[in-house]
């Protein structure tokens, strides 16, 4: 789904989420793949984008209320650690 992307411009930010706080939050999240902006998706929904391989770690990723834009790999719990 293409959406409306938050007023915010994609950059870099060291904070790491949690998708298991972001849960009980109910939080909606936007994601970039290739020059486009999808969402809002749910938390289950980006974790589901992430485990069927149409989200990667190098994309990035909004969390509708915060606007700043980070690293899908920065989503704590996200990806699954090379083992």
């Amino acid at each position: 789904m293409v959406s409306q992307h938050p007023d915010s411009t994609p950059e870099q930010s060291p904070a790491e989420e949690s998708p298991e706080q972001e849960d009980r939050e109910q939080s909606e999240w936007f994601y970039t793949q290739r020059g486009e902006t999808y969402g809002p998706v749910s938390s289950t929904e980006l974790r589901a984008a992430a485990h069927l391989g149409f989200l990667g770690p190098n994309d990035l990723v909004c969390r509708k209320d915060r606007g700043s834009w980070i690293v899908a790999s920065k989503i704590h719990g996200l990806f699954k650690k090379a083992r």
